[in-house]
């Protein structure tokens, strides 16, 4: 590509050069492929070897973006809130060894358990936030369950329709289905 450093496109007296910043700048080398030494800008031209060695401080301040950018969320996540737990495990349906406590959520009245020696100096504030982790955890374990029963009903109402006909049986099998878990959620008061 050969271009007239003096021709003047759109007002640039540059060239096409000056929108892309094909020269580079100053201690920017520009490599070229294929034959001859690389251009160097009209204004800017030194002998080659004259150039300035980069100092110590132009190269930190070079690096300061990139050091921002993977040392500040290192530092960030070693410090974050690593010292606060994120509560007793619980467990749902019926206890197991060690989580032998039954408690009742406030808002949902989900039965879980819990480990007693890890709630036992627990007030009422603290209760609250364990019923909410409670109930959120659970409603994702329905909810999954739910999709997985929605996805099986489907399943077989596609395997009921052929090319020319519908097994009328086994589609009324998949609409009287018992989906357990969405039944869950419809009386917990969620759309499904």
């Amino acid at each position: 590509m050969n271009v007239d450093a003096n021709c003047t496109t759109g007002g640039f007296d540059t060239g096409p050069g000056f929108v892309f910043n094909l020269g580079g700048g100053p201690g920017v080398r520009v490599h070229q492929f294929g034959g001859g030494a690389p251009r160097r800008r009209p204004g800017t031209a030194q002998p080659p070897g004259s150039e300035q060695q980069p100092s110590l401080g132009s190269t930190l301040s070079n690096l300061l973006p990139l050091l921002l950018l993977f040392v500040l969320p290192l530092f960030s996540s070693l410090f974050s809130s690593s010292s606060s737990s994120a509560g007793p495990s619980v467990v749902f349906e019926q206890p197991r060894h060690p989580h032998t406590k039954e408690h009742i959520s406030s808002r949902l009245k989900v039965h879980y358990y819990v480990n007693p020696e890890e709630v036992h100096d627990y007030n009422l504030k603290k209760w609250r936030q364990l019923d909410e982790q409670a109930e959120r955890q659970y409603i994702h374990a329905v909810s999954v369950r739910c999709q997985q029963e929605e996805y099986q009903q489907r399943k077989m109402m596609e395997d009921a329709q052929g090319w020319f006909y519908i097994d009328q049986e086994l589609m009324d099998k998949a609409r009287r289905m018992e989906m357990k878990s969405c039944s869950k959620l419809k009386k917990m008061g969620f759309n499904v």
